[in-house]
């Protein structure tokens, strides 16, 4: 009988969709005959919940979104859990209770999966993470672990599914010597959006071809709309809205943008990579991890348009240097995040649990 493995997230929408995606990956590339994959979302259904079906997780809705301080929320999950059996439970949304309800409930060993180290609702704090109760840390980034306290953080990248060739030439050609920047994410203070907009303000006054889409939404949308207005930019940016396949835009692109504030990693920004796109990116967190400065792309300084226009006037002005670092950057994608990489890698933490070969390990 294969090991039951239970995943427990957040959100079944598309706030979701990057955690998700990661385990619909382990559901295709598991080996089926040792590993069963469930996925149990606490914060109600969506479509996410549907895709996962599709790449054969089984899956179960509870809707807990309160922690400790929803006992109705709390009885639901221990309910849905109890007199099941689970190999491991693998965590990717919640905090201690999660993690105490499914041990006692399941008799599995726990697996914290840390995504993140910022509490966005305070701006731009850094937090120590704790994951306390857990057998096994793993951490999207080195960035992420660095900030673990009391155990040793193994560090997985998440996988970007790379085609065996890119070709830049075969995107439906423009009118004249237009190029398109693009960027990808949540539209919330912390992802930057608004210096972007700014630097290509000024990237316009040399070069009037440029131009910008915006595949995201969220809160900061009516922000960012009043400063590309103020700016006289109507004409240069487009909004495209949520968009739950990133690959289907990303070949009208020349440059990929992310200009966060902080990132533990950057998902986009490697799908980015993946498809032969250079990146003009901030030098924080993982992304410093993920882009190869001066090969794959540039590193600039967060919050600050004048680089970020900079760094942009060079990808602009040379399309020999885009196509370059376009597939260096996909290269290095194939090399060190490919979706393969990923799941044996996690499918290895597994094996090394239920061996009793792996565990939490203190810092000294």
């Amino acid at each position: 009988m294969p090991h039951r493995i239970l995943h427990i997230l957040g959100s079944a929408q598309a706030e979701g969709t990057s955690f998700a995606r990661i385990v619909g990956a382990l559901g295709r590339g598991l080996d089926p005959a040792r590993y069963k994959l469930h996925a149990c979302f606490l914060k109600g259904d969506g479509p996410l919940a549907a895709e996962l079906e599709a790449a054969g997780v089984e899956v179960r809705v509870v809707d807990w979104t309160r922690g400790a301080r929803d006992p109705v929320g709390t009885w639901r999950f221990w309910h849905s859990l109890r007199g099941e059996r689970f190999a491991i439970m693998h965590q990717h949304y919640g905090g201690r209770a999660p993690r105490w309800l499914a041990r006692r409930a399941t008799g599995a060993k726990v697996i914290t999966h840390l995504h993140g180290y910022i509490l966005e609702s305070r701006g731009l704090e850094t937090v120590p993470v704790s994951a306390q109760g857990a057998d096994l840390v793993i951490a999207a980034s080195q960035a992420v672990a660095d900030r673990v306290v009391g155990t040793r953080a193994r560090v997985v990248y998440a996988g970007a599914y790379v085609p065996s060739n890119v070709d830049r030439n075969l995107v439906a050609p423009r009118n004249g010597n237009v190029v398109v920047l693009g960027t990808a994410g949540r539209l919330v203070p912390i992802k930057g959006v608004v210096y972007l907009v700014r630097a290509l303000a000024a990237l316009r006054q040399e070069i009037p071809d440029v131009r910008l889409e915006i595949a995201g939404s969220g809160p900061e949308r009516a922000a960012v709309e009043c400063e590309v207005q103020s700016l006289g930019l109507a004409g240069s940016v487009v909004f495209l809205g949520w968009q739950h396949d990133l690959e289907r835009v990303l070949p009208g692109w020349d440059v990929f943008v992310q200009p966060s504030l902080t990132d533990s990693f950057g998902i986009a920004t490697l799908e980015a990579m993946a498809a032969g796109l250079p990146v003009v990116a901030t030098g924080v967190g993982g992304l410093r991890e993920l882009v190869e400065d001066g090969r794959t792309g540039w590193l600039v300084p967060p919050a600050d348009p004048a680089a970020l226009a900079k760094r942009l006037r060079d990808l602009a002005l040379n399309p020999a240097q885009r196509r370059a670092m376009g597939m260096a950057g996909r290269e290095r994608a194939r090399a060190h995040f490919s979706v393969e990489r990923m799941v044996a890698e996690i499918q290895k933490i597994y094996d090394e649990l239920l061996a009793g070969s792996a565990g939490c390990r203190p810092v000294p």
